[in-house]
């Protein structure tokens, strides 16, 4: 048999086996495709059975592989953020994993576990100026504010590359362009992983509904579902951030721990 033929022949059927394989992959893709939608079809029929409104958007699709992460306690991190607050001032250990900042401004107390509590009188000139560089440079975006000629409050949350930190805020307090107070909690830079095997967001919705239907919750709509991190403390990591799912309804947030598939309410 003359090379040429034989070279079309081995073509062909390199050809021939590459069409088998993107059928196979086409019929598999069809098939995954079919099996989601049954059960993305079961799972809004029992939330419709239940009383409760989920738009079908919201159904996660994607996998997440988050790990939890245990954050070290940076003084670098802490000395920096006090400094943003009430300029020039040095750290004092007064004992318990507390270490308080102090200068003309007023004082912030830094506890190990994050929790932030700071009095002060600082005259900021543009407090949304002022709000938006403290929050970049630790890592926090703004989830809501209500500071109007000077005066009032915003709110805002810790934010990781793959995801924020539910319930890491931090507030601040504007009176007559005076900053007066900061509340909430302090996460120092953490390096993420995304090796975790997780509870997957469909998973995480059935629990969730388990949980309504067992305490006797009452909620009509979920309007956002998203992966994230609650931030924990415990006796042996001061602070630790456990992978979970955010559930937002028309009442009150939940979350569903990645890991054990535990439901929590917002307290």
């Amino acid at each position: 048999m003359k090379t040429s033929r034989l070279k079309s022949i081995v073509i062909v059927v390199l050809a021939l086996l590459n069409l088998c394989l993107l059928a196979m992959l086409a019929i598999r893709q069809v098939q995954e495709r079919a099996a989601r939608e049954r059960a993305d079809a079961e799972l809004l029929r029992l939330f419709a059975a239940s009383g409760v409104e989920l738009p079908a958007h919201l159904i996660p699709r994607e996998e997440t592989h988050l790990s939890p992460i245990e954050p070290a306690r940076s003084p670098e991190a802490e000395a920096a953020f006090a400094a943003a607050l009430l300029g020039d001032c040095a750290p004092e250990d007064v004992g318990g994993g507390i270490y308080r900042y102090v200068s003309g401004a007023g004082q912030c107390l830094l506890r190990a576990s994050g929790a932030v509590e700071a009095s002060l009188e600082l005259g900021v000139e543009d407090p949304e100026t002022f709000f938006e560089g403290v929050f970049a440079a630790n890592g926090y975006a703004a989830l809501y504010s209500d500071v109007n000629n000077g005066s009032g409050t915003v709110t805002a949350v810790r934010m990781l590359e793959r995801g924020m930190v539910f319930n890491a805020r931090l507030t601040l307090e504007f009176s007559d362009n005076r900053l007066i107070s900061v509340d909430g909690s302090f996460v120092p830079p953490a390096a993420e992983s995304g090796q975790g095997e997780n509870l997957d967001g469909v998973t995480a919705l059935v629990r969730f509904l388990d949980y309504i239907r067992e305490n006797g919750e009452v909620c009509t709509v979920v309007s956002d579902v998203r992966a994230g991190y609650l931030l924990q403390s415990t006796a042996s990591a001061a602070q630790r951030l456990i992978p979970a799912w955010r559930i937002g309804t028309d009442v009150t947030e939940y979350y569903v721990n990645m890991t054990t598939g535990e439901v929590s309410r917002e307290s």
